[in-house]
């Protein structure tokens, strides 16, 4: 989807007042009365300070993004940003993150629409991405900061040739080398059969148009960066690196791709990469899926009936922020586990009062970017994360309790494995493991361990 046709310059202002209920209303008052009515504008403005008091919806970066859904708007999304150079005030709260506040997004959404939680992460990513954050908190126009606005939403396609950065010539994407290694993997790529090109987004500071050299093979971008432009033909997976070593990410980017329907089974992938920003690609693997990942395929499919694929990329993705980030610099270990909860329940004991009990569905849900911090503080908590298949948060702390297995693991993996081995044997669910003590993070099904990072160095 793209986002960029919900902007519009005329609701892109300089925010006057000082308070957050202030700033909603004058985004609110951007918006046509024949878009929004003055009953639905009222109610929007409520249901965003109701939220607000029992949820920051601040992301760091100087972004704030209040966010309502209304029942029988008449389109799907709409937007409105503020600049408040001087920060906002909320509630004589003492909380500060609203005084941090530089642009605040407004997302007001119809009830019915089903992509609601992707579009919010969608623009919370893009919005909190360092480079276009850091110019946001710059000292510019309102027409410059509205331009910045509508770059970052702008496909690569439509985008001026002449607005591409050029690199120095020592580390040129453009030197002889490039084409010689991209000509090369083609070559291999249709020599040995493979499907598709995985190209390793992070090398470069800019990633090249390679389409002349690769033709009409399927090109799939991994990248940790949250907004990338690429191709509208190419297809990208977002996995953050574990290390610095070259394809870092391919264990998870091959796992996302399997479930998202990128790659199938039988695919076999020509592998392009180099070192993370060096700008060079300097290596290229074939991997054949079902040779590589054959304890995955011990089970007939990967995901548990009605799993969305998007819910495990998000869990992989924050195990991942816990691993390497952690808290104060450590890894926290924690347990992800993901099925039915019918299923689970009789497994299930509460170890502390859930946390996540009474909440709306949506405001706990996984896909939902404010649940982040709220997970990584949850984490330090004994016990399991226990999601659904929609991605809703059912309960944290909780105690697996499965009967006594002979376990079949690996040397070094603790209580924490074993819990996530014997729940993925006695139920139909994916569990997730990050280790406290070295940061690896583990995947379980049926009884199968997946290793999704190598070790640190």
């Amino acid at each position: 989807m793209i986002l960029k046709r919900f902007l519009s310059r005329n609701r892109i202002i300089d925010i006057k007042s000082d308070s957050l209920e202030g700033a909603v209303q004058e985004l609110l008052a951007t918006i046509q009365k024949s878009i929004l009515p003055e009953a639905s504008r009222k109610s929007a403005l409520q249901s965003i300070i109701e939220r607000e008091k029992n949820m920051s919806t601040y992301l760091g970066s100087g972004v704030c993004m209040p966010h309502t859904r209304i029942k029988g708007l008449k389109q799907k999304y709409i937007f409105a940003i503020g600049r408040c150079p001087n920060g906002l005030s909320f509630d004589n709260s003492s909380n500060d993150t609203y005084s941090k506040t530089r642009t605040l997004f407004l997302l007001i959404s119809d009830e019915k629409v089903d992509s609601y939680l992707n579009v919010l992460s969608t623009l919370s990513r893009t919005l909190s991405e360092e480079k276009t954050a850091e110019k946001l908190n710059s000292n510019i126009t309102l027409k410059a900061y509205a331009d910045i606005i509508l770059q970052a939403f702008t496909p690569q396609s439509k985008k001026k040739t002449d607005e591409k950065k050029s690199l120095p010539k020592k580390a040129s994407i453009e030197s002889k080398i490039l084409p010689l290694i991209a000509r090369s993997a083609s070559k291999i790529a249709r020599g040995s059969g493979c499907n598709a090109i995985l190209l390793q987004g992070d090398v470069f500071e800019e990633i090249p148009d390679l389409s002349k050299y690769f033709g009409k093979q399927k090109i799939v971008v991994m990248t940790e960066r949250p907004v990338l432009p690429i191709p509208d033909s190419w297809n990208i997976i977002n996995v953050r690196t574990f290390t610095n070593e070259r394809f870092s990410q391919l264990k998870s980017a091959i796992i996302i791709g399997l479930t998202r329907g990128i790659f199938s089974i039988s695919d076999k992938i020509c592998c392009v990469g180099g070192m993370k920003d060096s700008n060079m690609v300097d290596s290229i693997i074939i991997l054949d899926i079902a040779k590589h990942f054959s304890d995955i395929f011990s089970q007939k499919n990967l995901l548990p009936n009605n799993i969305k694929p998007e819910v495990l990329e998000r869990i992989i993705d924050i195990a991942t922020e816990l691993s390497i980030e952690g808290r104060e610099g450590k890894p926290v270990g924690c347990i992800f586990i993901v099925g039915n909860e019918n299923e689970l329940k009789p497994h299930l004991k509460q170890l502390i009062l859930n946390p996540f009990s009474g909440y709306k569905p949506e405001d706990r849900n996984i896909l939902n970017p404010f649940m982040d911090e709220t997970l990584k503080e949850y984490s330090l908590i004994d016990g399991a994360f226990i999601i659904d298949e929609n991605g809703i948060m059912l309960s944290a702390g909780t105690l697996i309790h499965t009967p006594d297995f002979r376990l079949q693991l690996p040397g070094g993996l603790g209580a924490r494995h074993a819990a996530a081995y014997a729940i993925s044997l006695m139920t139909d669910c994916i569990a997730v493991v990050v280790s406290s003590s070295t940061g690896y993070i583990t995947m379980f099904r049926k009884g199968q361990t997946i290793p999704l990072t190598d070790k640190k160095k």
